[in-house]
């Protein structure tokens, strides 16, 4: 009887292990500012971002760090929307805009001395996506990141299509890993 035990503990662990696939995780950064194409607006403002991307659990988490725009300055009726004011958008090569992924206002935005920060950890591309009723699949998503065709773009009340933005874009396979993601 313990052998029979043994015996059925093992294949549990076996197949536990034989369906649980390894997590791929890809690392992306964007540098956001005034002068970023494709609505140059000439603000000062800057923003350095980094995202990781959970592709088997499809999910995204994002730290990011604004200069030059303050909490107050956000766009309030993004504010005020389910959506927030900071969002992923995929360009397209006829032109269109297919708005992807918002970074929701909330407990993750914080004010710093100069601007403000987003941490938002694993956020579910779905539900995120649901809010913006976009029609882009997760792995649409990923494809276009890492074809650099998502902009990153913060909306404020001043420039409501996007203060400042900036291209993501695939981390160098050789640099060193971010701290935290």
């Amino acid at each position: 009887m313990h052998n029979l035990y043994r015996f059925a503990v093992a294949g549990l662990v076996a197949a536990t292990l034989a369906s649980s696939s390894p997590a791929e995780i890809l690392h992306f950064h964007a540098a956001l500012t005034g002068k970023a194409e494709p609505d140059n607006t000439g603000s000062d403002a800057t923003a350095e971002a980094r995202v990781r991307v959970d592709t088997v659990r499809q999910l995204v988490s994002v730290k990011m760090a604004v200069h030059g725009i303050t909490i107050d300055q956000l766009w309030k009726k993004l504010v005020a929307a389910p959506i927030g004011p900071v969002h992923f958008h995929q360009y397209k090569d006829d032109g269109s805009v297919v708005l992807a992924l918002p970074l929701p206002y909330g407990a993750t935005y914080r004010a710093t001395r100069d601007g403000f920060r987003i941490v938002s950890r694993d956020y579910d591309y779905a539900a995120g996506a649901k809010l913006l009723a976009s029609a882009l699949s997760f792995d649409d998503f990923v494809a276009a990141m890492k074809a650099g065709k998502v902009i990153l773009n913060v909306h404020t009340d001043k420039f409501n299509p996007g203060e400042i933005g900036g291209k993501v874009e695939t981390d160098d396979e050789s640099a060193p890993a971010s701290t935290g993601y």
